[in-house]
């Protein structure tokens, strides 16, 4: 049997120090020979770690007599992973977390890591009960910065905080990070050529899903036990995919009604293309991405829910494309982005990029909205998203592009940039920005 919590250190570990992706490491567990029930744990044991990272480490800081940065890498994750079971879990004792970790540092490190992970480890059990009132332990830097009280309280980057209390008041920051913490919900877009909304979620309620409609979107489910539902003859069929409302949504406020013509410009891997799809049946929709593997993700989507309309193409978005001038009714660019607005469901975001990961996304942004503009008819419009709430990608983006002789910008229920949040919307981050031929 494989030791579930040495898995979950080696994810960890790519993630934090090889660029590695969650997501993708914990879907490769599914080939694995592991237990549903171990399989969770790993997901809960990483997600929960990346989700409190900073303020487990400003603990550990407090109870160890080793400087944190003189802590070996491997050494400090087995730390935080043992700290995240003892003060944010009750799943398992104290007792065998501590076990687990110590033996965790003798396989990675020596009989002193293994003797320095016990004696830490044991002293935030016995103080779990003051340690849990972080304020206390916090209070300093309350008083002194707000930001970094935040930063640290809720385990995000000290520049995201700052940018938004530039924009928003501390209620409303505060309660964003604190749904950023919370676990992403389990959604997914109906392909309501084959069944309706309602239809569907009484046949998985036959199966014993937990199925509830979404908040905004009246073709997607939540549903709040998916375990197994990656096996089931209606997802090899093609009835749903999986998408989070706010993605949905990228789709459902743009001006289609009337297009015949229609590009997703960075598609991969097709959740936007398949949406335009279903909300336009008549139109044919040109999906592309800048690489093979990417297009056959495309691909391979549309196969599995069987929609004829959408036609895969390999595409540099960067570059112009002559062949795309003035042929499209409508345009959607759902751009390269910092991805500040998925922190709840990618944490290692808050790890792996930086404020200045924004300066040369942008630069890509500006080029690929340019191409994008002249790829539009006379008539055409076009949708501009990113799961972003950045002004630096949204606003900056389109005015500096835009000619405003040429070009209107549509509203969004009365917003020039409309914003979606997990705090306010139960969605990931998004922001939509629409535009039209005058």
């Amino acid at each position: 049997m494989k030791n579930s919590r040495k898995l979950a250190l080696l994810i960890l570990n790519r993630v934090l120090n090889e660029g590695a992706f969650l997501n993708e490491e914990l879907n490769i567990l599914k080939n694995e020979d592991i237990s549903i029930k171990d399989k969770n744990l790993i997901s809960n044991l990483t997600k929960g770690t990346l989700k409190n990272k900073l303020l487990i480490d400003h603990i550990i800081k407090k109870y160890s007599k080793i400087r944190i940065k003189k802590i070996h890498t491997v050494i400090l994750m087995i730390l935080e992973m043992g700290a995240y079971q003892i003060l944010f879990t009750d799943r398992v004792p104290d007792y065998s977390s501590i076990n687990e970790s110590v033996n965790l540092a003798k396989e990675f490190g020596n009989r002193g890591s293994a003797g320095f992970v016990n004696a830490l480890l044991r002293n935030l059990s016995a103080n779990k009960e003051d340690i849990l009132k972080f304020d206390f332990y916090l209070n300093e830097l309350k008083t002194k910065n707000i930001a970094e009280y935040l930063s640290v309280k809720y385990s995000h980057p000290l520049f995201f905080v700052e940018s938004l209390l530039k924009k928003y008041d501390v209620k409303f920051v505060e309660e964003l990070l604190i749904s950023n913490n919370e676990e992403a919900p389990f959604e997914i877009r109906v392909n309501t050529d084959k069944i309706s909304v309602d239809n569907f979620a009484e046949k998985l309620g036959k199966l014993n899903y937990k199925c509830e409609k979404t908040k905004i979107s009246k073709n997607a489910l939540k549903i709040k036990n998916p375990d197994g539902i990656f096996d089931t003859k209606f997802y090899r069929d093609g009835y749903f995919y999986v998408q989070d409302e706010g993605s949905i949504l990228v789709s459902e406020n743009s001006n289609i009604r009337e297009c015949k013509t229609l590009l997703d410009l960075c598609a991969a891997p097709g959740g936007k293309s398949i949406n335009l799809s279903l909300l336009s049946k008549s139109s044919d929709i040109i999906s592309c991405d800048i690489s093979n593997y990417k297009v056959n993700l495309i691909r391979e989507n549309i196969q599995r829910l069987g929609l004829k309309n959408i036609f895969p193409r390999k595409n540099d978005a960067t570059k112009l494309n002559d062949k795309f001038v003035n042929k499209f009714d409508f345009v959607l660019v759902d751009a390269p982005c910092s991805g500040f607005g998925l922190y709840r469901r990618k944490p290692e975001i808050r790890y792996n990029r930086e404020y200045n990961d924004i300066k040369s996304l942008q630069e890509i942004q500006i080029k690929i909205l340019v191409n994008a503009l002249n790829y539009l008819n006379e008539k055409g419009n076009l949708t501009y998203s990113t799961c972003t709430w950045s002004e630096e990608e949204n606003e900056h983006v389109v005015n500096s592009v835009i000619d405003y002789d040429k070009f209107e910008i549509i509203k969004t229920d009365g917003e020039n940039f409309k914003r979606y949040y997990p705090s306010k919307d139960g969605t990931d981050g998004f922001t939509i920005c629409r535009i039209k031929r005058k």
